[in-house]
């Protein structure tokens, strides 16, 4: 199997084991744990149109791993933060993620090195 189907497979079950969806996990990662983007900020980060955001906000809201408030200068502004769980979810997704087999069957110096492209390309 190679790298990319290898990387999905991961993907796929840390989303089941955490049970998120990729829309949610993706929100989810975008956020920081001290981080109150409006919904459209969000949704820009996450490359999406706020009207489709707004459901997985709400099923996010309904978990109780983000919480939404109107903003201070305009009441019809949505805020969005991560929830203390929200921020345990987070880390779980994070440290899941980070465990890709693939990456880790190479030796520590091989390991560094992709580390290293990636930063310089992203």
């Amino acid at each position: 199997m190679d790298l990319f189907a290898e990387t999905l497979n991961h993907q796929g079950t840390c989303l089941e084991t955490l049970e998120l969806t990729y829309s949610q996990a993706k929100l989810i990662w975008r956020l920081e744990a001290s981080d109150t983007p409006s919904l459209s900020e969000l949704a820009r980060r996450c490359g999406v149109d706020p009207s489709n955001l707004a459901g997985v906000v709400d099923q996010l809201v309904e978990r109780k791993l983000v919480a939404t408030r109107p903003a201070t200068h305009d009441k019809r502004v949505r805020i969005v933060r991560l929830t203390g769980e929200g921020v345990r979810l987070r880390r779980k997704l994070v440290a899941c993620l980070s465990r890709n087999p693939s990456i880790q069957s190479l030796p520590p110096d091989r390991q560094r090195q992709l580390l290293e492209i990636l930063r310089e390309v992203a």
